[in-house]
């Protein structure tokens, strides 16, 4: 007679009193967010570490990580003034109009 596996999901609903299961969905819905707005890929990881703990028992630790995807950042154009200052108004231009 073979032995029924109990489904993974009953275990995974179970782990941290069923607080895992909810933490995954809040990542998972804000990674899909993400993905949307950038559309760009990312990751949700899962680890899943087992240890026995003696007289049958076993302990299950879980790990989430979220990778989201970022929109890229822009730049910003500056010209240096003679002193070395940034500054986002040409300072040949202002020099050119002052010496009219």
């Amino acid at each position: 007679m073979s032995k029924k596996a109990r489904p993974f999901i009953d275990t995974l609903r179970d782990l941290e009193g069923g607080h895992l299961l909810d933490e995954l969905t809040g990542v998972q819905h804000g990674l899909v967010d993400s993905i949307r707005h950038t559309n760009k890929p990312g990751e949700l990881t899962i680890k899943l570490t087992y240890k026995p703990d003696g007289s049958g028992q076993m302990t299950v630790k879980a790990d989430v990580k979220c990778k989201e995807p970022t929109l890229q950042r822009g730049t910003s154009l500056f010209f240096m003034t003679p002193e070395g200052n940034l500054t986002r108004k040409d300072p040949r231009h202002l020099i050119s109009l002052s010496g009219r």
